[in-house]
């Protein structure tokens, strides 16, 4: 259904649009400057509707925009611009938009084609119109129309609801912008939905016509038709040379990109995020429209590997590309041949936000220095995968990247994991000795998690092999050099722990040489799209099938959500979602139940530390959530039962009493 004001559906006279235009400004007028309730006016035939005052209500949040703007207020470059128009959609509905231009010619009315961000790419139709509208309200090529940047508008409003819009008059946010009656509708993609581009009419209010809407709709239908019939007859032959190359090229990685580098298909699911960065940075750092065929040495999982591309066309026009990873074999083995490599890259952390790229600008500073890290913030805040891309990126990249989370190994078998054990050091110890964490870090790093529940005697143990560079395995005498770079990171105010004399001090200042800070995700809401796209890639990836869209509503509700267990959770929620959705699309009936209810506390907390508040406030509703089954709760917690136990005490629950 579209959003179309029933007022107008009939033809209007010249008297009744500037009755009607008069009726709406007093309503703009009101709720713009006169702060009066709109439910308690009167109910006439007039009355703005739901989907206007909803936008209005938008349109105020934004501290730079106000009713007295002109229209848009923002344009890009030329040369970004130009950049855009070279878009595959726009390239290839070029003849729809010629033919239409023509016909509105004489009727004054101008044709308005917006990219998926609502920047006009073309206008054509009248020309004593398009000039018009472009010098009173910048509808020129290159502004952008979303609600963002004008307000609400036919084409901004038409691209948050994906759905056809009518906006008439003073119905505009903008007070320019009422001389004028737009009809939008959105253009999206035959296959996935997703939004490609915007499709617009514009003309004076007095000049409206009942048929502007269809005329709008029945362009943008034409349109998708046209993108169906292309894209399902490209897709066809994309997958049938993914199936053929598959079927040459058994034991190598082969994967199926777009022409952007988005991973359509590959058959190795084990290294989804280094071959989507490996994509990613494929198309950014070659010239692609200049080769059809190349090769190049890439680097994958720490081994060297020949990557063989070819380009895909479809009439004449690039469509993708196959990629064939064929692992390289060593002459003779490396001296420094392990198991134990960094899982993720910089690559992998993703986020636009303020807070999140500060942090990550320390991470890269870190990595170019051999100095020892502690990385802070919550449960669930990625702590790990910085650890392993700051390894990653760093000069011991090709030696070994060790974890150990120190909350998991019960603390009489900790001084063992770390600095490992000669045969019969004690009672049920491996007859042949074992060696630790340490040794095997050797040259490379130690990621050492929860760093704050480390026994303070074993932290005396720990400041001694990161002062002398060399220890000692239990029942041994034997000192063993050792040239290892911790990272420690725990989610703990180590300070404070100080103060309570639960941490060494001077195994504070020699770990905190370059402190790192994760922001938690309910204070970085701006990158929460962006996560829950690449988990959907990574899933559907995974599980050869979408869904591969979500709602406005379900995105809503986890942006307003408060993630306690952060990142993590998140990733969780998110493939929940993905196995309750139907049709490709998750909505907010997939999303589990506790989103949709603020978490609340069985007992006061508004002492309590905030951190240690929202911690608890996820353990609760992972526990609740699978029947109190502590076992359950401690792998999808990832912690162990110890330290459930103790962070509940800690906060006065009793486990006990909960169940």
């Amino acid at each position: 259904m579209f959003q179309v004001p029933f007022s107008i559906y009939k033809p209007l006279s010249k008297n009744d649009a500037t009755l009607l235009r008069k009726k709406h400004f007093e309503k703009w007028e009101n709720f713009f400057f006169h702060s009066f309730e709109m439910e308690q006016q009167p109910a006439e035939i007039t009355e703005v509707r739901e989907v206007i005052l909803q936008s209005w209500n938008r349109s105020k949040e934004y501290e730079d925009l106000n009713p007295m703007i002109q229209g848009s207020v923002k344009n890009i470059s030329d040369e970004e611009l130009k950049i855009r128009k070279e878009n595959e959609v726009f390239q290839l509905i070029q003849p729809v938009l010629k033919q239409a231009g023509q016909e509105l010619s004489n009727e004054n009315h101008v044709l308005l084609y917006c990219d998926r961000d609502g920047t006009i790419l073309e206008s054509s139709g009248d020309s004593r119109v398009a000039r018009n509208i472009g010098s009173s309200v910048n509808a020129n090529n290159g502004a952008q129309w979303s609600e963002r940047w004008a307000g609400t508008n036919a084409i901004g409003t038409s691209m948050i609801l994906k759905q056809p819009v009518q906006i008439f008059s003073s119905e505009h946010f903008a007070y320019n912008c009422h001389e004028w009656a737009c009809s939008s509708a959105p253009i999206l993609d035959p296959l996935t939905k997703e939004l490609l581009g915007i499709i617009n009419l514009s003309t004076t209010s007095d000049s409206f016509h009942s048929l502007t809407m269809m005329k709008t709709i029945g362009l943008a239908n034409q349109i998708e038709r046209i993108l169906f019939h292309n894209y399902y007859q490209a897709r066809e032959i994309m997958q049938n040379i993914y199936i053929e190359n598959i079927s040459k090229w058994k034991n190598q990685i082969v994967i199926l990109c777009n022409s952007t580098g988005e991973m359509i298909r590959v058959n190795d699911d084990a290294h989804a995020d280094e071959l989507t960065a490996l994509m990613r940075l494929t198309v950014k750092n070659n010239e692609l429209p200049m080769k059809k065929e190349w090769e190049e040495e890439v680097t994958l999982h720490n081994s060297p590997y020949r990557a063989r591309y070819k380009k895909i066309y479809w009439y004449d026009r690039f469509i993708g590309f196959i990629s064939i990873l064929e692992k390289k074999s060593r002459n003779s083995p490396s001296p420094t041949s392990h198991n134990h490599y960094a899982k993720y890259s910089f690559q992998s952390l993703f986020g636009q936000s303020d807070s999140f790229k500060s942090s990550i600008h320390l991470a890269r500073v870190a990595a170019s220095s051999d100095s020892n890290v502690l990385i802070t913030g919550e449960s669930g805040t990625g702590k790990e995968l910085v650890a392993s891309a700051i390894h990653k990126a760093s000069n011991r990249s090709e030696h070994p990247f060790i974890a150990l989370n120190c909350a998991a190994i019960p603390k009489d078998l900790l001084p063992s994991e770390l600095f490992g054990y000669v045969g019969g050091a004690f009672t049920g110890a491996n007859p042949k000795g074992s060696i630790g964490k340490f040794e095997l870090a050797n040259k490379g790093t130690l990621f050492l998690d929860e760093l704050g529940d480390m026994p303070l005697e074993l932290q005396v143990q720990l400041l001694r092999v990161i002062q002398e560079q060399e220890i000692t395995r239990i029942g041994d005498k034997a000192r063993i050099p050792i040239d290892v770079r911790v990272i420690a990171a725990t989610n703990k105010n180590l300070i404070e722990e100080i103060q309570k004399a639960n941490f060494r001090k001077d195994l504070y200042y020699r770990l905190n040489v370059i402190q790192i800070e994760l922001p938690s995700l309910r204070n970085r809401a701006e990158d929460i799209p962006l996560l829950v796209n690449n988990f959907i890639q990574k899933l559907s990836l995974k599980k050869h099938h979408g869904p591969n869209d979500v709602t406005a509503e379900a995105m809503e509700i986890l942006r307003k959500y408060a993630w306690p267990g952060n990142i993590r959770e998140l990733e969780n929620v998110i493939e929940y979602a993905v196995n309750f959705s139907t049709n490709g699309i998750i909505t907010p009936e997939d999303l589990p139940k506790h989103l949709h209810t603020k978490p609340t506390l069985a007992i006061e907390t508004t002492k309590a530390n905030p951190v240690n508040q929202v911690e608890v406030e996820w353990i609760v509703s992972v526990l609740k959530r699978v029947q109190m089954n502590v076992s359950k709760a401690t792998k999808e917690l990832n912690m162990s039962r110890s330290t459930i136990y103790r962070k509940l005490k800690n906060m006065g629950y009793n486990i006990k009493d909960l169940k």
